[in-house]
């Protein structure tokens, strides 16, 4: 299966879900966060993240964070700006880039590990690591890449989906 038609298939099982993800050409959006990154995110999340938009959702125990054209009214913008004082300031030059957090409110980092090659692992990152020590620990590997998430999801694996529409 092709790397697109399997992001198309976890997309089209999110939207399933409930989750109001919708196609978009988020390319220019997708550019402006790799340019401020040490590397490129993995074609399997960069297949995502140029193609559609969708809020925070959480899928196998990760929230993801919300992402479209409007990149920098999304939690991309901080991940990726390595701005003092936030766990990206940390994160970014030691290759973490933040996708999310655990679903369970835990305040831990998500994050594609830019540095092990194309596939880039999903780890979970120590939040309080960090704040108190200034020093990154990897906690977890959470998946291989992003397309071991979306193979998960699509092998029909008991992976909970959730979304919760904000009040307006």
């Amino acid at each position: 299966m092709s790397l697109h038609k399997s992001i198309d298939d976890f997309v089209s099982r999110m939207a399933a879900a409930g989750v109001p993800i919708r196609p978009e050409n988020n390319a220019s959006a997708l550019e402006a966060i790799e340019a401020r990154l040490p590397r490129r995110m993995s074609s399997s999340f960069e297949s995502l993240l140029s193609r559609y938009s969708f809020p925070s959702f959480d899928v196998c125990g990760v929230t993801l964070f919300a992402w479209d054209s409007d990149w920098k009214a999304t939690e991309y913008s901080g991940a990726s700006s390595g701005a003092k004082n936030t766990l990206s300031e940390l994160l970014l030059p030691s290759g973490f880039m933040q996708i999310g957090r655990p679903d369970t409110g835990d305040f831990d980092a998500i994050c594609l590990d830019l540095n092990s090659g194309g596939g880039q692992r999903l780890v979970q990152v120590d939040h309080e690591e960090i704040l108190c020590n200034c020093r990154v620990r990897v906690t977890a590997e959470r998946w291989p890449s992003f397309l071991g998430l979306v193979d998960m999801v699509l092998s029909g694996a008991d992976c909970k989906v959730y979304f919760e529409a904000p009040d307006e």
